[in-house]
């Protein structure tokens, strides 16, 4: 995969257009306000002049019409998505500090020679620390946490996003309104 391709993962779950993602971050920092042209299936921002959706191929004029707004509960959808994701990598990364803390103790208290000697002990204690927290956090919250808060967020993700079309839909193809 290029550097310029975007993960497109294959369990049926939309995942949000990198312009749609940069809209609803714009417009959670209060950067932009929630108004525009935004495809009336997958909400990707879209110019006047565009007749399909460059995220998802829906035709503007078809049976969901362009709209003005992202529904507020995609923006909600999001934020719970990218909260589900950051508390488990930040999870498992404070996990890893804590096992250096621990670690380089034990280092320190078990080897008879640096429990009498402040100062070696002090800069071995140090070393580990700093070596320790930093691959531990990375290791534990880059990917353990990265992978588990991924797979989270997609499920619940996908649970909503099945509720929102079935409200959107009001159950027979009908649209209710975005809200």
């Amino acid at each position: 995969m290029s550097a310029a391709q975007r993960y497109q993962p294959d369990d049926g779950c939309p995942l949000f257009s990198e312009r749609l993602e940069e809209h609803i971050v714009a417009v959670s920092r209060g950067e932009t306000p929630n108004r525009g042209r935004f495809c009336g299936h997958c909400y990707t921002p879209m110019a006047p002049q565009t007749t399909r959706c460059p995220h998802c191929g829906g035709a503007t004029g078809g049976e969901r019409p362009a709209v003005e707004q992202v529904p507020a509960a995609l923006l909600e959808m999001l934020r719970v998505q990218r909260a589900t994701e950051r508390a488990w990598v930040n999870g498992f990364a404070f996990l890893g500090v804590a096992i250096a803390v621990l670690g380089g103790l034990a280092v320190v208290l078990s080897v008879p020679a640096l429990r009498d000697h402040l100062l070696p002990a002090t800069v071995v204690y140090a070393a580990v620390l700093l070596v320790g927290s930093r691959m531990l956090a990375g290791l534990l919250g880059g990917y353990f946490g990265d992978r588990i808060g991924y797979e989270r967020a997609r499920r619940a993700l996908r649970e909503s996003w099945a509720g929102w079309l079935e409200e959107r839909e009001g159950g027979n193809g009908a649209v209710v309104g975005d809200r």
